[in-house]
């Protein structure tokens, strides 16, 4: 019971004790034992940890524990209004320590701080993580570190606050990577919908992550579907497009955000995150030179189209977005690719296996999912007898988390493809570090 209540105390009134007196201490604590299974969480924690901890085993009282199925004893059903301020100012006090506590503050209610104010608090354990990683390895470490010493077994070694006393979390590398999972997707967006159930985000786009079961996969070692490591300063290269793609999705326009994004971009009020200005990586290694016509899929701003074009192909490109399509010839004045506007859900009846090379680069997965498999079907029908399909996309397992946008495709998605008479040639599943490719081919008989 002590243990629960501290690391309740710890986990969602400490960070806000300059505050003021919180209203709903007990009240919230007890939400946590009814509602959220706490006390069932935390009892294995606390056995391994008075055994781990004996000189601090007079705070866990004696064994064996037992899990109450309602309220325990000593936490009374309830509280009332005035001695639950006077408690919770009391509470402050003692957390910040002597002459921390500021006269006259209102108190507040914890379930009545606007998310925003949440964002904080995983910032500061992911820091005090990352802090415990630096002195561990005797350099600076990063989170792709600490995901390496969680993956190896070596999150106990790990000295930082939340390690000092039992949490519900299933293991130390759990605990230790929630907080670097969280922050990383608070920035693209995700929120909880519970202010006393953090482990549960939502994303800008509905979908659910619970945290827990995230940081297990790549405490694992699984594929875990996000840039753990990703930019933690200025802006978030995909904040524009998962904002963009919400409004657009909840107007009922699945693809009208691509439009937007481009636009905006041509103003400078919105970035393109995959505008890399370079040919993807995967398709330069990938390309030998060829002759016939060229399809790129979702050409965007071009840099995939010209070296295609450049390997001897007559190549047209198109986008479903005109911005795109304009950018693209500003950026290539001189170029020999023929950019066009176009919709792949409903392209030109003449490109109908009129290419001897279709390109296909992470376009599909930029559509929702229910969009998959009939983009999938169109830009199959777009090879000739004799052609090939290239198809690179970023990967996920089939019942794999989707931080959307995009919606990475499963290898029941890429295996899709091999329809329309196309017959499967090369797979590749491409694993590096945090991420997860395909690169696949397909052939039209001639």
């Amino acid at each position: 019971m002590t243990s629960a209540f501290n690391w309740h105390l710890t986990r969602y009134v400490a960070p806000f004790a300059h505050r003021g007196g919180a209203l709903d201490v007990y009240e919230s604590f007890q939400w946590k034992i009814q509602q959220d299974g706490l006390m069932a969480r935390i009892a294995p924690h606390v056995d391994a940890f008075a055994d781990e901890h004996p000189d601090e085993r007079e705070l866990f009282g004696e064994r064996p524990w037992t899990i109450p199925e309602r309220v325990p004893s000593g936490v009374v059903s309830r509280v009332e209004g005035r001695l639950e301020r006077r408690l919770g100012k009391v509470i402050s006090h003692q957390l910040l320590g002597r002459g921390g506590f500021v006269l006259g503050l209102k108190p507040f209610r914890l379930d009545e701080l606007p998310v925003e104010s949440w964002k904080g608090v995983l910032v500061a354990e992911r820091e005090s993580v990352l802090e415990a990683a630096t002195k561990l390895l005797a350099r600076p470490a990063t989170a792709l570190d600490v995901l390496e010493l969680v993956v190896a077994g070596r999150a106990g070694e790990l000295e930082w606050r939340h390690a000092e006393q039992p949490c519900p979390h299933p293991t130390p590398g759990v605990c230790v990577l929630l907080p670097l999972f969280d922050v990383v997707l608070r920035r693209k967006g995700y929120v909880h919908d519970h202010p006393f159930v953090q482990r549960e985000l939502v994303g800008p786009l509905g979908d659910r992550v619970n945290l827990v079961e995230l940081a297990a996969k790549a405490e694992r070692g699984e594929p875990y579907g996000i840039l753990l490591g990703a930019w933690m300063t200025g802006r978030d290269p995909d904040e524009d497009a998962i904002r963009l793609a919400a409004e657009s999705l909840a107007s009922g326009d699945p693809v009208g955000w691509f439009e937007r994004l481009y636009a905006e971009s041509a103003n400078g009020d919105a970035i393109v995150p995959w505008d890399s200005r370079s040919p993807h990586f995967l398709l330069s290694e990938w390309g030998v030179p060829g002759t016939g016509r060229a399809l790129v899929v979702g050409a965007g701003l071009g840099e995939d189209a010209e070296y295609v074009a450049g390997l001897g192909y007559e190549t047209v490109a198109f986008d479903v977005s005109e911005s795109a399509v304009r950018l693209a010839q500003e950026r290539f004045p001189e170029s020999a690719v023929r950019y066009e506007a176009a919709d792949l859900l409903d392209p030109p009846a003449e490109w109908r296996q009129a290419f001897d090379l279709v390109v296909e680069i992470m376009t599909v997965q930029a559509l929702p999912e229910q969009l998959h498999a009939a983009a999938i079907a169109r830009i199959a029908k777009f090879v000739r007898p004799g052609g090939t399909l290239l198809v690179i996309a970023s990967g996920r397992e089939e019942d794999g988390p989707v931080f959307a946008p995009p919606w990475p495709l499963t290898p029941s998605e890429i295996a899709a493809f091999a329809t329309d008479g196309l017959e499967k040639g090369t797979m590749e599943d491409l694993r590096d570090g945090e991420r997860h490719r395909w690169r696949a081919t397909f052939h039209r008989p001639a």
